[in-house]
């Protein structure tokens, strides 16, 4: 009996504050679905066509507890919303490295049209097939719900 007692109290004393311990998640969502993940730091990838030019275009992000960056942009065409300052270019696509701060959240319209495909650390997420509003959200929740992924 008293072995019970003290693994009751050591749940009490050491497990429960953990699992009560807040955390920063990623939440990434079609407005249907969602994919949750606990934050070190996620690369996130999103491929699409651009809708006017109909190239391709790769836009870089990682995102941690801080929020949410524009590491990187790489495209195959100019105009319509594109950059014009290349800094190099590599297997015909021209890239151009950032390092700009979007947030805590941050939203993509697509079309069918774009035929997008967005990645957390090269695992294909979602792969929108209609019109959807993508949101990229960084917030904290307590570890318990993360680890049932319901933040």
């Amino acid at each position: 009996m008293k072995f019970l007692n003290r693994l009751f109290y050591f749940f009490i004393l050491a497990v429960l504050p953990v699992v009560f311990f807040p955390v920063n998640v990623l939440i990434v969502s079609d407005g249907n679905l969602f994919h949750e993940y606990i934050l070190g730091e996620k690369n996130v990838t999103i491929f699409y066509i651009h809708s006017v030019e109909r190239s391709e275009v790769y836009e870089g992000l990682k995102i941690n507890r801080t929020g949410i960056y524009a590491t990187e942009m790489r495209w195959k065409d100019f105009g319509a919303g594109l950059p014009e300052d290349v800094q190099y270019m590599e297997k015909d696509y021209y890239v151009k490295k950032i390092n700009i701060y979007l947030g805590k959240s941050l939203e993509f319209w697509f079309i069918p049209l774009n035929k997008a495909q967005i990645s957390v650390d090269g695992s294909l997420i979602f792969a929108p097939k209609t019109e959807t509003l993508m949101k990229f959200e960084v917030k904290r929740c307590l570890l318990a719900q993360a680890l049932v992924r319901r933040c």
